[in-house]
């Protein structure tokens, strides 16, 4: 079998990983990134990497949770998210908050909104998941110094 490059990278020591990190990032499309980024991600400690992963499970597990949730019945679905945005408890709510909370259904569907979360935050995420946050918290610095 013949020898691979991880066979000798995984034998540096870490300010060699980041370089030998940084020179292949160079190789796609000349792209730059400072060898100390690279330095302070592999000398992170292992909690921390996992956190994000253990993160990502649990926000999985509550979406396929909500997910299972708002197929078996939208409506009721989305009035328990009116009563969490409202803070309305569901085992106590008055004869008027029920009443807005079934006509706001009624509008909701009557319009046939495809987002339930505010449009807004779905354009912040959407501006942060193809351009990045760094673009982001600058262009709003930017936008709020126009102001």
């Amino acid at each position: 079998m013949t020898k691979q490059f991880y066979d000798d990278f995984s034998k540096l020591p870490i300010a060699k990983m980041a370089q030998s990190i940084a020179d292949m990032t160079y190789w796609f499309n000349e792209t730059k990134v400072p060898t100390s980024h690279y330095k302070a991600q592999l000398s992170k400690g292992f909690e921390e990497m996992v956190e994000a992963n253990v993160s990502v499970s649990l926000v999985n597990t509550i979406f396929n949770t909500l997910q299972a949730l708002q197929k078996e019945s939208p409506k009721l679905f989305y009035q328990a998210m009116l009563c969490l945005d409202t803070k309305v408890k569901p085992s106590s709510i008055t004869p008027s908050q029920y009443q807005a909370m079934e006509f706001t259904w009624s509008q909701f569907e009557l319009n046939k909104k495809k987002n339930i979360l505010d449009k807004d935050f779905i354009q912040i995420f959407n501006q942060v998941e193809e351009n990045g946050l760094t673009y982001y918290t600058q262009n709003q610095r930017e936008t709020n110094d126009n102001e």
